[in-house]
């Protein structure tokens, strides 16, 4: 086999045309409660899932070109999903239907529908901001969960978990290591920044990092030496230790190579083996002053902070110099420290200091940076440990119970809206193209559950799917995130008008050699 390319030229929209259409007739019928499931049997796994962007993750098609527009139309999916954790299925269809509906018209001028669109969206984001409501008690946080998934004994875990934690509160998803669903709390801290290179990915399903029993490097350095950080990395693999996380001001140029070529997932160009050093580098999170965050997570993890202030130097670092957590979860934009090993007594005593430093305190910046500081050290993690008696079971479990903890979050920290797809069908903008767009999950879903597109109901009520109730959205439990919703509709006119400029593609597809 070697390859060859492809260029397409004259009939681009017609391609595009069918690589959606087949894409999105394959995952629509499972959107909603009532929704369908496809079996996926790709190695390393096989199980059986509704959720729309997994099923996007492993979506193929045969034609080389038509097979580009999928892989460009999951990477977007895939980035809703990192942005808001659900919609992604709502938004294939919203994408589909304004690209039949472009392709209907007898002369298309990209320009005018352009302006159209964005133009619709503005109109959908102010109906969406006018109209939303803050999530107030635990029921309606209940309620969103199972909207989201209709099981009741996830939907209480994750309602509970929100309602004691708080809206900021960070809840990680995990396989159990039984066949029971269960539910942990411990302290952690959640960061605003993720891995400096992809290339530190070790879960590629989910484009993140994991380390247990991490080691933490904290340092105001911007390291680009080998120097750097290679003696470090010497110490701990003369006894056995991997999993270094270096929080810095940069890691780039040697130093940054040095972590990459010896990563487990990297092979070394020089020995063309994998390397044996699990490590991930992220850029100090831009706060009001670093220097108090770094000492923070000093306190936290039983590190030291290596100053350029103090004059430290990294070359002198050991393992006695590193702090400990119980696990590290590294994303493109976000990472969680749970369970952090710092002594027990500097953290309360930093903890007594600073609430002493609050009632003390009369100007009110420097009142709030201090009950910041406070929130960081005070912090908990919490974890569902999903349990089942499959692993393709427990996988599929996963997946749903990703996408309620994150509708339930977004929810409560920004609001919500009538679910089902109502809010979208009732909005009317000056967009002809979009407003059948906006229609075209509320079809979906009703034609899911065998229901006619009209049940006889006004404006103001609803019909919840699964119990038969009806009655005002928040009541029957017709609920969805505000920012879901607009996060879909954003996301499919972003990629219906990236599609719709295209006027060529350039694919390279395997070819079969000729002779024997």
């Amino acid at each position: 086999m070697n390859t060859e390319i492809k260029i397409i030229k004259e009939d681009t929209f017609k391609t595009i045309l069918s690589a959606v259409n087949k894409m999105v007739d394959f995952i629509a019928p499972t959107f909603g409660p009532k929704g369908s499931k496809v079996i996926i049997d790709k190695l390393p796994y096989r199980m059986v899932v509704d959720d729309g962007v997994q099923i996007a993750r492993d979506f193929e098609l045969m034609d080389p070109a038509e097979n580009a527009i999928v892989k460009l139309i999951r990477e977007a999916a895939i980035k809703t999903n990192d942005r808001e954790g659900d919609g992604t299925t709502g938004s294939l269809i919203i994408l589909q239907s304004i690209l039949n509906g472009i392709s209907r018209k007898s002369k298309i001028d990209i320009q005018k529908v352009e302006a159209e669109l964005r133009k619709g969206l503005e109109e959908v984001k102010d109906y969406i901001l006018k109209n939303k409501k803050q999530i107030k008690s635990r029921a309606e946080l209940k309620r969103v969960a199972l909207t989201s998934f209709d099981n009741e004994e996830i939907a209480e875990m994750i309602s509970d978990l929100y309602f004691k934690l708080g809206k900021d509160a960070v809840i990680t998803v995990e396989k159990s290591p039984t066949m029971e669903t269960y539910t942990e709390t411990s302290e952690g801290i959640k960061l605003e920044s993720g891995y400096i290179s992809p290339y530190m990915i070790n879960n590629p399903e989910k484009m993140e990092t994991i380390i247990e029993k991490p080691f933490f490097l904290l340092t105001d350095y911007r390291l680009t030496q080998n120097s750097d950080i290679f003696s470090l990395m010497e110490k701990m693999s003369a006894e056995n230790k991997s999993g270094l996380i270096v929080i810095a001001e940069n890691v780039e140029q040697q130093a940054l190579a040095t972590l990459v070529i010896n990563l487990p997932q990297v092979i070394n160009p020089q020995t063309k083996q994998l390397g044996r050093f699990s490590s991930v580098a992220i850029n100090i999170p831009k706060d009001d002053d670093n220097h108090i965050l770094l000492e923070n997570l000093a306190i936290l993890t039983g590190a030291k902070v290596f100053s350029s202030e103090k004059g430290d130097k990294l070359e002198t670092a050991t393992i006695q110099d590193l702090g400990k957590a119980e696990k590290f979860i590294c994303r493109r934009e976000e990472s969680i420290i749970i369970g952090p090993k710092g002594k027990k007594v500097d953290i309360a005593m930093a903890i007594t200091s600073l609430k002493r430093a609050i009632e003390n305190e009369k100007k009110e910046s420097i009142k709030n940076l201090f009950i910041k500081r406070l929130g960081t050290l005070t912090g908990m993690v919490a974890a569902i440990k999903v349990g089942a008696l499959t692993e393709g079971e427990q996988k599929s479990l996963k997946y749903k119970v990703e996408d309620a903890v994150n509708s339930v979050k977004s929810a409560f920290k920004h609001g919500v809206v009538c679910g089902a797809g109502r809010s979208l069908a009732q909005i009317k903008t000056s967009s002809s193209l979009l407003n059948k767009a906006l229609k075209a999950p509320s079809v979906q879903l009703m034609e899911s559950a065998g229901l006619p597109d009209d049940l006889g109901l006004d404006d103001d009520h609803v019909m919840n799917l699964m119990t038969g109730e009806t009655g005002p959205f928040m009541g029957a439990g017709v609920i969805d995130s505000a920012d879901v919703v607009l996060a879909g509709v954003e996301s499919a006119i972003s990629v219906a008008l990236t599609l719709l400029t295209s006027s060529g593609i350039i694919v390279e597809s395997q070819k079969e050699s000729k002779g024997g």
